[in-house]
């Protein structure tokens, strides 16, 4: 089976996003980043605080979404404002995946890890 045949129907929980600064930091303690693969060509899932959504298009190791659209809602801790912000860029960067076991890493044309990735049941 094909790897992005693989990720619809998956769901996915961020343990790691680039903060853009040249290194890859852990998710705020006490956040939930999710990452869900419809089949129906559409991803989404909490952003940290807000509900967010895309549009992706997958085949073999590539990956690209589509500019994600979210809620506008305030967070009360200003790390998860600039947590939910870095995510959401980054998902736009986004050209390749690689899933190993019930891992998952999302990486940019230029390879470098933007985003580190655990699969959570589906709940």
């Amino acid at each position: 089976m094909a790897q992005s045949e693989s990720l619809a129907g998956t769901r996915w929980r961020i343990t790691a996003i680039n903060n853009g600064k040249g290194a890859v930091a852990s998710v705020v303690a006490g956040s939930a980043v999710t990452l869900a693969f419809g089949a129906d060509g559409k991803a989404g899932g909490s952003a940290g605080c807000n509900q967010y959504t895309a549009g992706y298009e997958a085949k073999g190791s590539k990956l690209q979404f589509r500019a994600p659209a979210a809620n506008r809602r305030m967070c009360a801790d200003e790390g998860l404002m600039e947590q939910e912000h870095l995510f959401l860029k980054v998902l736009e960067s986004v050209a390749s995946v690689h899933v190993e076991g019930n891992r998952l890493e999302l990486r940019n044309a230029q390879g470098a890890l933007l985003v580190r990735a655990s699969q959570s049941s589906s709940g």
